[in-house]
């Protein structure tokens, strides 16, 4: 863990991964802003543990420059933004109707980019005389790049490509910020899913284990704590035996 408190903006923390990894960061005593859509029990439990809690629909990209501003009048520093926001639909769902993968290119794409280019305008990041990196930018992207997914096509090629665009980043901003990206497979399952479904997913681990969100909090310490990572892809997929 880095030694000083940080100024942590984070992206979805409505739910699951966002919303533990808020609270994790919260209770190790760093000081956190995270976007939302629509308020959930969840969000309101992280804003009485002193969340910074801004609304922010990526799909309004007209949105993006005034939310950057608001951050900037709520921190005259930022050390780490991390993009979590996603959406996902089937691509069955994006046959019939188009926008569905629009959206999903904005939210894991477009609207990113354009937020971490807003950020900096309105909080610069600093070169200091160390040498090190002043800030970090961190992209959740996902494990099955690698390996294809046949039926999401849409939704991994958009999370492909903002994998893609985290070299061009890094060297864009350096040598005052840094761009990783983490790359979670499986995680945890939804309520809905059924015994069965949960078995053969397992089954085709090499760690046959459902891990929980926490190893996403794990991995954002380790990034935060070891200041020469840069252009890396974390993958969190405990080993495939096979695709099926």
């Amino acid at each position: 863990m880095t030694r000083r408190p940080q100024t942590i903006l984070i992206t979805g923390v409505t739910r699951r991964v966002g919303a533990d990894l808020a609270g994790h960061l919260l209770d190790a005593g760093h000081r956190v802003i995270g976007s939302y859509r629509r308020e959930t029990d969840a969000l309101r439990d992280l804003v009485d543990r002193g969340l910074v809690a801004l609304p922010l629909d990526l799909l309004d990209r007209d949105r993006i420059e005034p939310f950057a501003r608001t951050v900037a009048e709520h921190t005259d520093r930022l050390d780490l933004i991390v993009h979590n926001a996603s959406i996902w639909h089937r691509d069955e769902d994006c046959a019939a109707d188009p926008g569905l993968a629009t959206a999903m290119y904005t939210v894991h794409v477009t609207a990113p980019i354009e937020l971490t280019e807003a950020l900096h305008r309105a909080l610069p990041a600093r070169r200091r005389d160390d040498g090190q990196a002043d800030r970090q930018v961190v992209f959740l992207t996902d494990a099955h790049i690698d390996e294809g997914e046949p039926n999401h096509i849409h939704y991994i090629a958009s999370k492909a490509a903002i994998e893609g665009s985290i070299r061009s980043l890094a060297l864009r901003y350096a040598p005052h910020t840094r761009v990783n990206a983490i790359a979670p497979g499986l995680l945890m399952f939804h309520p809905e899913d059924d015994e069965r479904y949960r078995r053969e997913r397992l089954a085709r681990r090499l760690l046959p284990f459902e891990p929980g969100p926490g190893v996403v909090a794990q991995t954002v310490d380790y990034l935060m704590a070891c200041p020469l990572i840069n252009q890396a892809v974390i993958r969190l997929d405990t080993g495939r035996r096979w695709e099926n």
